[in-house]
């Protein structure tokens, strides 16, 4: 944020100050979901809400916190600036633009601005209005999907014994919308304190605050409009396939189980995980049947009974064709144990 047009002070830290911000912050919660100044857009609040997938490693790192006040008729000056700038309005209005496209963001409200984009106030505050302000660094998102694309529980390939470099993921955040703010004011406290009275023993405790903040920020995506019960019966179905790995796969009896209709159970599961239930399956078997090669002495065919594979050619025949090794070569080659 720019300091030289907002009111940034230390004594915001004071107890008087905390207990004006905690009051603002709670009459959120009482709020619907309009206001009298504008309605909320789908995108602000529901499954069209854009989120930037940042590629993890590394992770983001903080560069700088603080808390503004910014007083009618101020705006934020233009500008390129090489770091993420993300905001948090508490009360009031704060109008930004970026590359031309404009945002309002009110309180309980958060934007972030990406790096390297132009951008900067297209409108002056109308009433005092108070911000918390992150800058961090990282790489550019990969891509900025609407949250109800993101598939959470899409598995990634297992870490094993052999592992020395670590595995590509991904964190997710809100570009733009409503956000918990009662539930982050904590968060966004610690790291003005400890900002504020930075030591080199707290440095990496920084870093580690606003990875947690982060991370709140993404499971709360979890939560929004029109994903919660898509969202819960996708992670049912997954958990469901987990724990019959020994069962003949049978539809019905899945129906029956999580009491929906399987094809109604399979777009769920599809959108948490990106795979269909017989894939997940599969998936989950062979996974299993990794760890099993390599952590106990079973044969094989015990190994793919345990899979819940009755024909140990299918079990082979299906192990090669995700691995491209028979489950004797993976073992061969994998395990740390000798006899």
């Amino acid at each position: 944020m720019n300091r030289t047009i907002s009111t940034t002070v230390s004594y915001l830290m004071s107890e008087k100050s905390r207990q004006f911000r905690l009051r603002i912050v709670q009459s959120l919660q009482d709020r619907t979901t309009t206001t009298t100044t504008t309605t909320m857009t789908t995108e602000r609040r529901g499954a069209n809400m854009r989120m930037l997938e940042l590629p993890i490693p590394p992770l983001p790192q903080i560069a700088a916190v603080g808390y503004a006040v910014w007083q009618p008729g101020t705006r934020h000056a233009e500008r390129v600036f090489e770091a993420y700038d993300v905001i948090f309005c508490v009360s009031g209005t704060l109008y930004m633009q970026e590359k031309g496209e404009r945002y309002a963001i009110g309180s309980g409200e958060m934007l972030v601005l990406e790096a390297g984009l132009r951008h900067g106030g297209y409108r002056a505050a109308e009433e005092e209005t108070a911000v918390y302000w992150i800058h961090f660094r990282h790489a550019p998102a990969v891509r900025r999907p609407p949250h109800a694309a993101i598939a959470p529980g899409q598995p990634l390939a297992p870490r094993s014994d052999q592992e020395t470099e670590p595995a590509s993921g991904a964190a997710f955040i809100p570009k733009y919308g409503q956000v918990d703010l009662p539930a982050l004011l904590p968060l966004l406290d610690e790291l003005l304190r400890l900002s504020e009275t930075l030591t080199l023993a707290r440095s990496y405790e920084l870093q580690v605050l606003f990875g947690q903040l982060l991370l709140q920020l993404q499971k709360a995506r979890s939560v929004l409009p029109g994903r919660s019960r898509a969202d819960r019966l996708g992670e049912a179905a997954a958990a469901y396939l987990a724990r019959s790995l020994e069962q003949p796969f049978d539809s019905a009896v899945m129906e029956r189980e999580l009491h929906y209709h399987f094809d109604y159970l399979s777009r769920c599961l599809k959108r948490h995980t990106g795979m269909s239930p017989l894939s997940y399956r599969h998936h989950l078997q062979i996974e299993r049947a990794k760890r099993l090669l390599l952590q106990s002495g079973d044969t094989l065919g015990r190994i793919g009974e345990q899979c819940g594979f009755q024909d140990a050619t299918y079990f082979a025949r299906l192990f090669k064709r995700s691995t491209s090794l028979t489950p004797g070569e993976y073992r061969r080659r994998y395990s740390v144990f000798r006899t």
